[in-house]
């Protein structure tokens, strides 16, 4: 999802474009009474408790990506309606360069500059986004509602501040703030101890109640790309959303370019 464009067909949509700024992070409120012996069921309620009526929301950020092949940061639009439809437009100096939209089989690059639509199912998104998009918590990732699964035993440590939930593999770690009840590290790593995906949630604030994080970070190291979305405003009741591509029928579809025909570029 996401959302975030980070490969090289991607990027050479969006980085042609192109410093990132960010409110200050909310006082955290204090620890819970009952910290540090929240059971798992209960550290993923107390996450839930919060926005679990959240179905919608629109936002405006700055979105920075780095990869082997291109570096830029521009300006976004950003409107996503939970289990459904994520839209952003990206510009630069106020003129809009491209738009993308993620369904949840599908995503769409309108590339206006070259007046052509780049067209591929999710999961060919995600040779080209750093961030999971092929699951079904593309809502949460996006605005730091990130719960442990339920179906993962996880067993459960904790520090002075924090919790830390670890599978079974000793290979995904989520590291949760119960002052805010929200995941603030989801780390995968690979049977030899390698990083493989990073997911960081910093500078929350409350936005109507809710805990959202200001600056999120995607990374996938070994792939060498990372992406950083910094929100300058959320709304999280914006009523009624528009997800149209604004792309005519008259507009060429491509197909996502195979990572052999990008490579070297």
């Amino acid at each position: 999802m996401v959302v975030l464009l980070a490969g090289a067909a991607g990027l050479s949509v969006l980085l042609a474009l192109a410093g990132c700024s960010g409110p200050q992070a909310a006082t955290a409120p204090g620890l819970p009474a009952a910290f540090p012996n929240h059971s798992v069921a209960d550290i993923r309620a107390n996450i839930a408790a919060a926005h679990d009526t959240l179905d919608r929301y629109e936002a405006t950020a700055r979105l920075t990506v780095q990869s082997p092949e291109r570096s830029g940061s521009f300006n976004a639009r950003v409107r996503q309606r939970r289990a459904d439809s994520l839209l952003m437009s990206f510009n630069l100096f106020g003129i809009e360069g491209a738009r993308m939209l993620m369904t949840p089989d599908s995503f769409f690059v309108y590339d206006k500059r070259k007046g052509q639509v780049m067209v591929g199912s999710v999961q060919q998104a995600e040779q080209v986004l750093p961030v999971p998009v092929s699951g079904d918590r593309v809502f949460e990732n996006m605005l730091g509602l990130l719960q442990p699964e339920s179906a993962t035993t996880w067993s459960v440590e904790a520090d002075s501040t924090l919790y830390f939930l670890t599978d079974p593999s000793g290979r995904t770690r989520v590291t949760v703030d119960p002052r805010r009840w929200r995941v603030i590290r989801y780390a995968r790593e690979s049977a030899d101890g390698t990083l493989v995906e990073e997911r960081l949630f910093h500078r929350f604030e409350s936005v109507d109640g809710v805990q959202i994080p200001k600056r999120i970070l995607f990374r996938r190291p070994a792939d060498g790309m990372m992406a950083e979305l910094r929100y300058k405003d959320v709304d999280l009741t914006p009523g009624d959303l528009s997800f149209d591509l604004g792309v005519g029928s008259d507009v060429p579809r491509v197909g996502v370019p195979s990572p052999s025909s990008t490579s070297g570029r």
